[in-house]
Protein backbone atom coordinates (compact mmCIF):
# COMPACT_ATOMS: atom_id res chain seq x y z
CA UNK A 1 0.00 0.00 0.00
CA UNK A 2 3.06 2.35 0.92
CA UNK A 3 4.46 1.79 -2.45
CA UNK A 4 0.93 2.72 -4.38
CA UNK A 5 0.74 5.88 -1.85
CA UNK A 6 4.35 6.69 -3.07
CA UNK A 7 3.28 5.84 -7.21
CA UNK A 8 0.69 8.43 -6.63
CA UNK A 9 2.57 10.85 -4.85
CA UNK A 10 5.37 10.48 -7.34
CA UNK A 11 2.67 11.24 -10.03
CA UNK A 12 1.60 14.19 -8.98
CA UNK A 13 4.98 15.72 -8.51
CA UNK A 14 5.10 15.60 -11.87
CA UNK A 15 1.46 17.14 -12.88
CA UNK A 16 2.80 19.99 -11.07
CA UNK A 17 5.83 20.11 -12.76
CA UNK A 18 4.13 19.67 -15.96
CA UNK A 19 1.09 22.15 -14.72
CA UNK A 20 2.07 25.00 -16.98
CA UNK A 21 1.55 23.26 -20.56
CA UNK A 22 -2.13 21.80 -19.01
CA UNK A 23 -4.45 24.31 -18.49
CA UNK A 24 -3.61 23.57 -14.62
CA UNK A 25 -5.20 24.63 -11.72
CA UNK A 26 -3.73 23.92 -7.91
CA UNK A 27 -6.35 24.24 -4.82
CA UNK A 28 -5.06 24.72 -1.25
CA UNK A 29 -8.47 22.70 0.78
CA UNK A 30 -10.43 22.68 4.24
CA UNK A 31 -12.73 19.82 4.25
CA UNK A 32 -15.16 18.11 6.86
CA UNK A 33 -16.35 14.45 7.01
CA UNK A 34 -19.69 14.12 8.80
CA UNK A 35 -19.68 10.75 10.42
CA UNK A 36 -16.70 8.39 11.27
CA UNK A 37 -17.60 4.83 12.74
CA UNK A 38 -14.99 2.77 15.05
CA UNK A 39 -15.84 -0.82 15.28
CA UNK A 40 -14.21 -2.92 17.65
CA UNK A 41 -13.29 -6.19 18.84
CA UNK A 42 -12.58 -7.40 15.60
CA UNK A 43 -10.46 -10.13 16.44
CA UNK A 44 -13.57 -12.39 18.21
CA UNK A 45 -16.44 -13.06 15.93
CA UNK A 46 -18.56 -14.05 18.62
CA UNK A 47 -18.15 -10.39 20.23
CA UNK A 48 -20.93 -7.90 19.26
CA UNK A 49 -19.96 -4.05 19.59
CA UNK A 50 -22.07 -1.47 18.02
CA UNK A 51 -19.15 0.83 17.78
CA UNK A 52 -18.48 4.10 18.46
CA UNK A 53 -19.50 7.35 15.83
CA UNK A 54 -17.44 10.58 15.79
CA UNK A 55 -19.06 13.83 14.02
CA UNK A 56 -16.15 16.12 13.42
CA UNK A 57 -13.55 15.32 11.27
CA UNK A 58 -11.49 18.32 10.17
CA UNK A 59 -9.43 18.17 7.64
CA UNK A 60 -6.91 20.48 5.60
CA UNK A 61 -4.62 19.39 1.96
CA UNK A 62 -4.50 20.11 -1.67
CA UNK A 63 -4.61 19.21 -4.86
CA UNK A 64 -3.57 19.63 -8.58
CA UNK A 65 -6.28 19.16 -11.82
CA UNK A 66 -5.30 19.47 -15.48
CA UNK A 67 -6.64 19.28 -19.03
CA UNK A 68 -6.54 16.37 -20.45
CA UNK A 69 -7.59 14.93 -23.93
CA UNK A 70 -10.62 17.34 -24.23
CA UNK A 71 -11.60 20.89 -23.41
CA UNK A 72 -14.30 19.25 -21.03
CA UNK A 73 -12.30 16.98 -19.33
CA UNK A 74 -9.57 17.34 -16.17
CA UNK A 75 -7.28 14.62 -14.15
CA UNK A 76 -6.80 15.68 -10.72
CA UNK A 77 -4.58 14.52 -7.95
CA UNK A 78 -5.18 15.18 -4.03
CA UNK A 79 -3.33 14.82 -0.98
CA UNK A 80 -5.83 15.49 2.16
CA UNK A 81 -5.07 14.95 5.58
CA UNK A 82 -7.89 13.95 8.67
CA UNK A 83 -7.67 13.89 12.02
CA UNK A 84 -10.66 13.85 14.88
CA UNK A 85 -10.09 13.31 18.42
CA UNK A 86 -12.76 12.82 21.42
CA UNK A 87 -12.13 12.71 25.16
CA UNK A 88 -14.58 10.36 27.07
CA UNK A 89 -14.89 9.75 31.16
CA UNK A 90 -14.72 6.34 31.66
CA UNK A 91 -16.70 5.55 35.06
CA UNK A 92 -14.39 2.51 37.32
CA UNK A 93 -16.83 0.51 39.25
CA UNK A 94 -14.87 0.42 42.32
CA UNK A 95 -13.99 4.29 42.53
CA UNK A 96 -17.78 5.65 41.46
CA UNK A 97 -16.62 9.06 41.79
CA UNK A 98 -13.29 9.32 39.31
CA UNK A 99 -13.79 10.24 35.89
CA UNK A 100 -11.06 8.39 33.82
CA UNK A 101 -10.67 10.42 30.25
CA UNK A 102 -10.42 7.85 27.66
CA UNK A 103 -9.32 9.19 24.00
CA UNK A 104 -10.64 8.06 20.91
CA UNK A 105 -9.50 9.62 17.13
CA UNK A 106 -7.73 9.19 14.70
CA UNK A 107 -5.35 10.52 12.11
CA UNK A 108 -5.02 9.04 8.05
CA UNK A 109 -3.94 10.63 5.16
CA UNK A 110 -5.68 10.03 1.61
CA UNK A 111 -4.64 10.05 -1.70
CA UNK A 112 -6.93 10.10 -4.18
CA UNK A 113 -6.75 10.06 -8.53
CA UNK A 114 -9.74 11.81 -10.08
CA UNK A 115 -11.29 12.29 -13.38
CA UNK A 116 -13.63 15.56 -13.72
CA UNK A 117 -16.13 16.37 -16.30
CA UNK A 118 -17.20 20.15 -16.57
CA UNK A 119 -20.71 19.71 -17.37
CA UNK A 120 -21.87 21.43 -20.42
CA UNK A 121 -24.41 24.39 -18.53
CA UNK A 122 -20.91 26.31 -17.31
CA UNK A 123 -19.74 29.34 -18.13
CA UNK A 124 -16.81 31.21 -18.03
CA UNK A 125 -17.27 32.71 -14.39
CA UNK A 126 -19.14 29.53 -12.98
CA UNK A 127 -17.96 25.79 -13.70
CA UNK A 128 -20.35 22.68 -12.39
CA UNK A 129 -18.31 19.52 -12.58
CA UNK A 130 -18.92 15.62 -12.02
CA UNK A 131 -16.10 13.31 -10.89
CA UNK A 132 -14.95 10.19 -9.46
CA UNK A 133 -11.99 8.17 -9.27
CA UNK A 134 -9.67 6.03 -6.29
CA UNK A 135 -7.90 6.84 -3.26
CA UNK A 136 -5.08 4.99 -1.03
CA UNK A 137 -6.13 5.66 2.53
CA UNK A 138 -3.33 4.93 5.49
CA UNK A 139 -3.96 6.27 9.10
CA UNK A 140 -3.96 5.07 12.54
CA UNK A 141 -6.14 5.04 16.07
CA UNK A 142 -5.56 7.19 18.37
CA UNK A 143 -6.11 5.91 21.75
CA UNK A 144 -5.45 6.52 25.51
CA UNK A 145 -6.49 5.46 28.69
CA UNK A 146 -5.81 8.41 31.70
CA UNK A 147 -3.37 9.65 29.36
CA UNK A 148 -1.27 6.69 28.31
CA UNK A 149 -1.78 6.06 24.40
CA UNK A 150 -1.49 2.49 23.07
CA UNK A 151 0.78 1.72 20.59
CA UNK A 152 0.41 1.02 17.65
CA UNK A 153 1.08 -3.46 16.87
CA UNK A 154 0.20 -3.02 13.00
CA UNK A 155 -2.28 -1.16 10.76
CA UNK A 156 -3.61 -2.19 7.35
CA UNK A 157 -4.35 0.58 4.55
CA UNK A 158 -7.11 0.32 2.49
CA UNK A 159 -7.96 1.49 -1.22
CA UNK A 160 -11.51 2.66 -2.04
CA UNK A 161 -13.29 4.54 -4.76
CA UNK A 162 -15.02 7.93 -4.61
CA UNK A 163 -17.52 9.79 -6.34
CA UNK A 164 -17.87 13.38 -6.37
CA UNK A 165 -19.26 16.79 -7.56
CA UNK A 166 -18.51 20.68 -7.36
CA UNK A 167 -18.76 24.19 -8.17
CA UNK A 168 -15.83 26.63 -9.29
CA UNK A 169 -16.79 30.70 -8.79
CA UNK A 170 -14.32 32.56 -10.56
CA UNK A 171 -13.50 35.95 -9.35
CA UNK A 172 -10.63 37.06 -10.49
CA UNK A 173 -8.69 35.53 -13.90
CA UNK A 174 -6.97 33.39 -12.13
CA UNK A 175 -8.57 32.98 -8.53
CA UNK A 176 -11.74 31.16 -7.86
CA UNK A 177 -13.86 29.74 -5.06
CA UNK A 178 -14.14 25.92 -4.64
CA UNK A 179 -16.93 23.85 -2.98
CA UNK A 180 -17.13 20.18 -3.37
CA UNK A 181 -19.39 17.40 -2.52
CA UNK A 182 -17.39 13.88 -1.76
CA UNK A 183 -19.47 10.06 -1.21
CA UNK A 184 -16.41 7.70 -0.28
CA UNK A 185 -16.42 4.60 2.63
CA UNK A 186 -12.78 3.96 2.86
CA UNK A 187 -11.63 1.98 6.23
CA UNK A 188 -8.28 0.77 7.36
CA UNK A 189 -8.02 -1.84 10.40
CA UNK A 190 -5.53 -1.24 13.57
CA UNK A 191 -4.08 -3.54 16.24
CA UNK A 192 -3.47 -1.41 19.47
CA UNK A 193 -1.81 -2.84 22.36
CA UNK A 194 -0.61 -0.84 25.60
CA UNK A 195 2.90 -1.45 26.39
CA UNK A 196 2.57 -0.79 30.50
CA UNK A 197 0.28 -2.79 32.93
CA UNK A 198 -1.76 0.60 34.54
CA UNK A 199 -1.49 4.19 34.59
CA UNK A 200 -1.19 6.59 37.34
CA UNK A 201 -4.02 9.27 37.31
CA UNK A 202 -5.00 11.75 40.36
CA UNK A 203 -2.87 9.15 42.66
CA UNK A 204 -4.77 5.72 41.83
CA UNK A 205 -3.53 3.29 39.44
CA UNK A 206 -5.66 2.34 36.81
CA UNK A 207 -5.08 -1.09 35.11
CA UNK A 208 -4.70 -1.00 31.65
CA UNK A 209 -5.45 -3.80 28.96
CA UNK A 210 -2.42 -6.02 28.19
CA UNK A 211 -4.32 -7.72 25.47
CA UNK A 212 -3.98 -6.65 21.65
CA UNK A 213 -6.98 -5.59 19.96
CA UNK A 214 -8.25 -5.07 16.33
CA UNK A 215 -10.52 -2.06 15.61
CA UNK A 216 -11.55 -0.82 12.34
CA UNK A 217 -11.80 3.17 11.23
CA UNK A 218 -14.54 3.67 8.31
CA UNK A 219 -14.70 7.13 6.91
CA UNK A 220 -17.96 6.71 5.60
CA UNK A 221 -19.76 10.11 6.00
CA UNK A 222 -19.83 12.78 3.45
CA UNK A 223 -16.97 14.66 2.52
CA UNK A 224 -17.24 19.06 2.27
CA UNK A 225 -14.75 20.64 0.58
CA UNK A 226 -13.87 23.95 0.46
CA UNK A 227 -10.80 25.84 -0.97
CA UNK A 228 -9.24 28.62 -2.90
CA UNK A 229 -7.86 27.57 -6.91
CA UNK A 230 -5.41 29.29 -8.09
CA UNK A 231 -5.39 28.94 -12.43
CA UNK A 232 -1.59 28.59 -13.21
Amino acid sequence: MRRLILLILCSGVWCVSAANDLNASITLKGTFTTNTRFLYHLERTEYYDPGRVISSNLGYGADVRWNMMWERFYLGFSVEKIRAVETVPMIDSRRPFLRIPVEEGFDVVAVELSGYYVVPISSDNVQFYLGGGFGAYDGERLYSVANVRAATVRSTSNIGIHVLTGIDYRFFSHVALRGELKFRDPHFDVTNKFDQPFAMYEGYRIPLDQSETTSRVNLYGVNYMLGVVVYL
